[in-house]
């Protein structure tokens, strides 16, 4: 495998997974909740009802969040996570080029979680804030 294939896994997993944990959020506020900056959480299972407002409004919220905890290392966390996965899935899958790339892609969408479900259970674990 030569250089040039390696720093390329390592920078589609970093980009899928920064622009993975869009919709990731935005899933998050449909089916769970997501801390909305100076806001609540925006859920079923919080303060702001997704049902409330349109889904243009939802939307503009979530992206928002993402822009505000993305600033605040986020999108370093989201990084860091998305090249260690481009990194890992490259060794594994070194033959194929059609199944590493799905598999990167997989892969870094499931890693876009990571930053988001502990934003959604935070004031469980620290308490309300």
């Amino acid at each position: 495998m030569s250089f040039k294939s390696k720093v390329m896994d390592i920078l589609k997993g970093t980009i899928i997974a920064v622009v993975a944990s869009f919709p990731v959020a935005i899933l998050f506020s449909l089916l769970f909740r997501l801390p909305v900056p100076m806001g609540g959480y925006i859920g079923p299972f919080g303060e702001i009802g997704v049902y409330d407002f349109g889904a243009v409004e939802l939307f503009k919220t979530v992206f928002l969040a993402w822009i505000f905890y993305g600033m605040f290392g986020g999108f370093i966390i989201l990084s860091v996570f998305g090249a260690i996965t481009g990194v890992i899935v490259s060794r594994k899958y070194p033959e194929s080029v059609a199944i590493k790339n799905k598999m990167i892609v997989l892969w870094a969408t499931i890693i876009s979680a990571i930053p988001i479900l502990p934003l959604s259970i935070l004031d469980y674990i620290i308490g309300p804030w």
